[in-house]
């Protein structure tokens, strides 16, 4: 939407799409997928900075639980009842804008289920030389196999 045309609109309709800009902006970034985490209380952290070494007991392929919050449908809807409510007047204008929320948010939703990567992650667990275990979380692991000897920096492990 240009500058210019977004000066044209009357007051009300600048203010609601203002409004829905500002509602939908903290959700844009709600369907990313998960980063690598280690999952250990913090107590813990700063004992694991020091056990650096460790083999790899387990890898599992789950279900990321991080999905999104349909924010392709929800923008897509905003967008098409803004573009709908510029065609028509009266009723008919009602019906255009009715048209382009369902619209918009039927493509909005296909566009984001088209660009979402898959949800399922490897679950790494790494017993430590001294004992202790930790889990990391990856969408992809490369040759990484149950024995490695690995070495833990921060919250990534290297063969």
């Amino acid at each position: 939407m240009s500058l210019q045309f977004f000066r044209q609109m009357p007051v009300s309709q600048r203010v609601t799409v203002l409004s829905a800009t500002l509602l939908l902006l903290p959700v844009s970034g709600c369907s990313s997928q998960p980063g690598y985490r280690v999952q250990q209380p913090a107590i813990q952290q700063n004992v694991m900075q020091q056990q650096q070494y460790g083999t790899v007991r387990s890898i599992q392929l789950m279900n990321s639980s991080a999905t999104g919050f349909g924010g392709g449908a929800i923008l897509g809807a905003v967008l098409g009842g803004v573009v709908g409510n510029q065609f028509g007047s009266g009723s008919g204008r009602k019906v255009a804008t009715g048209a382009g929320l369902i619209g918009g948010a039927l493509a909005g939703n296909e566009i984001e289920k088209r660009n979402k990567t898959s949800n399922q992650i490897y679950r790494v667990t790494v017993q430590m030389h001294n004992g202790l275990t930790q889990q990391f979380d990856y969408q992809q692991i490369g040759n990484l196999q149950v024995g490695d000897q690995v070495r833990v920096e921060g919250q990534q492990i290297f063969l």
